[in-house]
């Protein structure tokens, strides 16, 4: 497999402990168990397969019961395996300037210690890849799909000419993780992998990065509010990455699978690139328009494009949350429709690219969807398929925490 992780034995070491101690608190006076239950963990595929149709990359669909991962992430603390993430490291006194050239965020400024989004995109205006950049001490680090690391770092070679930039694709040598939840800050400090003490908030709306020892390594950690709660992304080192998880299962983080992971983002309006939009789009197309695109910065390639839509015009379709106005739910590539007066069928419109039951909701069915612009503003009935049948849904901002209806982020887009 391409993108495998090294975590694998660890999966399973954990669902099969997690069984054993669930079975034992069920059987009550029944003596200790002498073995370990043997649990199959499901893996579901991630991005594109290889040239056999087998897949390139694995995500566990869940550890346990769903609920309890849920749970972790939005009241404990919850520990994820990242394999369809990778970083690409820079070094270099240019560093910085190198890669503000490149993108359409504007990082120049940026101090030590933190974290921004931005798309890398062509001379098109099309999203090329989806980036978190964190400036880590002597460390510019780029977190994106493991699936994009080797063109985004093609590209950066093709573009580097006398720059003081040295390029590492950490691919083969460092893991991807994440904790997520209250309790994520507490887990880091008690391994010793805190961060410094001019950096440390508990503020939501803070971003920050640092660079940590891990034995005789270095782990490189930035925050990634990604679930709707305080978050963290780490970048460790392979060799040290087992240790590190199971020092963090022994803290009490609870490992948590796709099922519980993707509830969490699709309630707090994170769209992913390459499920959610993906090349074929504008950054105008996104929903995520205002996060990674400055407006005032200096040249990139697509530059012209992006800023023309953004100035002279209104993309022809754009990422929406849709809430639903019935139990039904509809899934994937599920068709939208127009809603015309009385109920009726009207043209299609769009199609869902993500969809779940937001418990932070009371289970009400929601979605993200990508609609034309007849019927991407707010507040907008449409219908969707969704069982068998077509059902009502409102468009919404992307976000169905803080405000289910208006997030701030898609008014400034919306102009309203």
């Amino acid at each position: 497999m391409l993108f495998d992780s090294p975590l694998r034995a660890e999966h399973q070491a954990f669902a099969a402990l997690d069984a054993s101690r669930r079975t034992e608190r069920a059987a009550h006076a029944r003596a200790a168990l002498t073995t370990r239950r043997t649990i199959e963990i499901e893996y579901l595929p991630f991005g594109p397969a290889d040239e056999s149709g087998a897949p390139t990359c694995e995500v566990v669909a869940a550890f346990a019961e769903v609920e309890l991962e849920y749970a972790a992430i939005r009241s404990d603390c919850a520990l994820v395996d990242c394999p369809q993430r990778a970083t690409i490291a820079l070094r270099g006194k240019d560093r910085v300037d190198f890669v503000n050239r490149l993108v359409t965020q504007e990082i120049r400024k940026l101090s030590d210690g933190s974290v921004t989004s931005a798309f890398l995109t062509n001379r098109k205006g099309r999203i090329d890849a989806d980036l978190v950049i964190a400036l880590a001490g002597d460390v510019l680090l780029i977190d994106t799909l493991a699936h994009d690391v080797v063109a985004i770092t093609d590209a950066l070679e093709k573009m580097r000419f006398s720059e003081d930039v040295a390029i590492e694709s950490r691919i083969s040598t460092h893991t991807r993780i994440a904790l997520h939840g209250p309790q994520a800050a507490a887990a880091l400090k008690a391994l010793g992998l805190d961060a410094p003490q001019r950096l440390a908030t508990d503020s939501p709306s803070e971003t920050m990065a640092w660079s940590a020892p891990l034995g005789d390594a270095r782990a490189e950690i930035f925050r990634l509010d990604e679930l709707g709660t305080i978050g963290f992304a780490l970048s460790i080192p392979s060799t040290h990455v087992v240790n590190l998880w199971r020092s963090l299962v022994t803290f009490g983080a609870r490992p948590a699978g796709w099922f519980a992971t993707n509830t969490a983002r699709i309630e707090a309006g994170t769209p992913y690139f390459r499920i959610d939009f993906g090349p074929t789009n504008l950054p105008a197309e996104s929903g995520v328009l205002i996060e990674r695109v400055s407006f005032t910065k200096g040249c990139y390639p697509g530059q012209e494009v992006v800023a023309r839509m953004q100035h002279l015009g209104k993309p022809k379709q754009r990422l929406v949350g849709l809430r639903i106005e019935s139990d039904a739910l509809p899934v994937a590539d599920a068709q939208v429709f127009a809603f015309v007066d009385g109920g009726s069928l009207g043209d299609p419109i769009g199609v869902v690219t993500s969809s779940g039951l937001a418990p932070m909701l009371g289970a009400v069915p929601v979605a993200f969807a990508m609609l034309a612009s007849s019927c991407y503003a707010l507040g907008t009935k449409v219908l969707v398929n969704a069982e068998g049948t077509q059902v009502a849904a409102v468009v919404t901002g992307l976000s169905f925490l803080a405000d289910s209806t208006l997030d701030a982020a898609a008014r400034a887009e919306s102009g309203a």
